[in-house]
């Protein structure tokens, strides 16, 4: 996107030098430290740890021979789900910082496979 430098005076135009070196150098310095996003930073900072809030645990997560049950669902979004083994993944610790619950969650599991489970009709077809 072009932008006219010439509608400005001269020491506008120094200030306006002196202000993009030193974004530079922020940037490159930046650059040379692994970068954080400041979203997650946040919610690094403002998660609790593993021992102040664990989830429930499960009476039986596994069937055997099949695959884990989703025990917890993102309510915002069906594609996050988790079976509550292993460790917790970031956006458990990201949704209860923002002051989720784990009842939510477990909800939101239930309401997903509610939906999952084939439909029995109310006006049974007769079968010859």
């Amino acid at each position: 996107m072009p932008f006219s430098l010439s509608k400005h005076s001269l020491p506008e135009l120094e200030t306006l030098l002196a202000e993009i070196k030193q974004e530079i150098a922020v940037r490159e310095s930046a650059a040379q430290t692994p970068a954080i996003p400041p979203a997650v930073e946040a919610v690094t900072e403002a998660a609790p740890s593993p021992t102040d809030e664990t989830p429930p645990q499960p009476e039986q997560a596994v069937v055997s021979g099949s695959t884990p049950v989703i025990r917890y669902v993102h309510p915002a979004s069906r594609t996050l789900t988790w079976s509550g083994e292993g460790p917790t993944p970031d956006w458990v610790t990201a949704y209860l910082a923002h002051g989720g619950s784990w009842s939510a969650m477990e909800n939101a599991a239930e309401k997903l496979a509610a939906s999952h489970r084939p439909v029995r009709s109310l006006f049974p077809t007769r079968s010859q």
